[in-house]
């Protein structure tokens, strides 16, 4: 999808007008689409050619011990997941069985010893991380990229905050004691006739206030449902998208949309060929309460949703994604 908006980070810190104005297409964007693709972010692409790298190694082991690293509770999003476990398509109430992707997921590398974070308090929202020792590099890549996610969502934050009408910090103690997950999402080849609406990641919305999605292969996939069709979203070079989730449409009061995508077979001629991409999901503090914002509510716009904890709300849907995949 060659129109996605286009918005430069590195054009939105130069200068103050250079910010309004990236705000501006931000606030555009989330308006119509919920999607964009943010350049001059600033991540180096030697840490992303890390991160593929360190990945496929895992990828490529046998399934025997990638099974080692399944954790009990799928719900807390640590380690691996195998392929036909989830179905995004659940958390709506559909159930086209089990997505044809395998993942694996990480959460905040560094947890404060500090009891807002123990599982007292947090449930298990801030878990242990597994890390497969296979692979001797593959932890010092996933915390080092991890890091890097968590800074630059921050620095949307604050540009979704000037898009909003709000001060630049609005969201920082909202965000501060996060429980994003950053994951790993691996469809293998296919090679056996897929069940009947089974597709490599069935139509879904995102959980939490952004998702920042790096994808660079040649096999595509990723769709968004705008007008009415399904159009694709074509990797671009050095470049990540961007969509809002639930929650942010929750607080903006539907002023931003949360956007239906999914992930698509690929044609006859490229299904044996692999895929891998990188979303982190940006999940505010399990405790932050989302309600209507105030620069989006007024006489004529009530708010249009009861508040719920950002805790809540992903363990709910997460939960739910898990009912219709291959519980086995």
């Amino acid at each position: 999808m060659s129109t996605l908006p286009l918005v430069s980070l590195s054009r939105a810190l130069s200068s103050d007008s250079e910010r309004r104005a990236e705000a501006r297409a931000i606030d555009a964007a989330n308006r119509t689409v919920g999607f964009l693709v943010l350049t001059d972010h600033g991540v180096a692409a030697d840490l992303v050619d890390d991160l593929y790298r360190v990945t496929a190694e895992f990828f490529a082991l046998p399934a025997e011990i990638k099974n080692r690293y399944v954790t009990a509770n799928r719900a807390a999003s640590r380690g691996y997941v195998p392929p036909k476990v989830r179905s995004l398509a659940a958390t709506r109430e559909r159930m086209d069985g089990g997505d044809l992707v395998e993942l694996f997921a990480a959460g905040l590398p560094h947890v404060p010893d500090d009891p807002y974070f123990s599982p007292e308090h947090a449930g298990i929202n801030f878990r242990p991380n597994v890390w497969p020792a296979e692979i001797p590099r593959f932890r010092a890549v996933w915390e080092t990229y991890y890091d890097a996610m968590q800074a630059l969502a921050a620095q949307l934050m604050s540009l979704f905050a000037t898009a909003l009408d709000l001060p630049a910090d609005f969201f920082d103690d909202k965000i501060d004691r996060h429980i994003s997950n950053l994951f790993a999402n691996h469809y293998p080849p296919i090679l056996e006739q897929p069940a009947p609406g089974q597709i490599r990641v069935g139509e879904h919305t995102d959980y939490g206030s952004l998702t920042l999605l790096h994808q660079r292969d040649e096999v595509g996939g990723l769709e968004v449902h705008v007008g009415g069709r399904w159009v694709p979203v074509e990797p671009m070079a050095g470049a990540y998208v961007v969509n809002i989730g639930d929650l942010m449409a929750r607080w903006t009061n539907d002023r931003w949309i949360s956007t239906l995508h999914r992930v698509q077979n690929p044609p006859p001629e490229r299904l044996s060929m692999g895929r891998l991409s990188f979303p982190f999901f940006c999940q505010p503090n399990y405790d932050t309460v989302i309600e209507a914002l105030p620069s989006c509510v007024g006489p004529a716009q009530p708010p249009r949703y009861p508040p719920i904890s950002s805790g809540e709300n992903m363990i709910r849907k997460t939960e739910r994604s898990f009912s219709g995949g291959n519980t086995r």
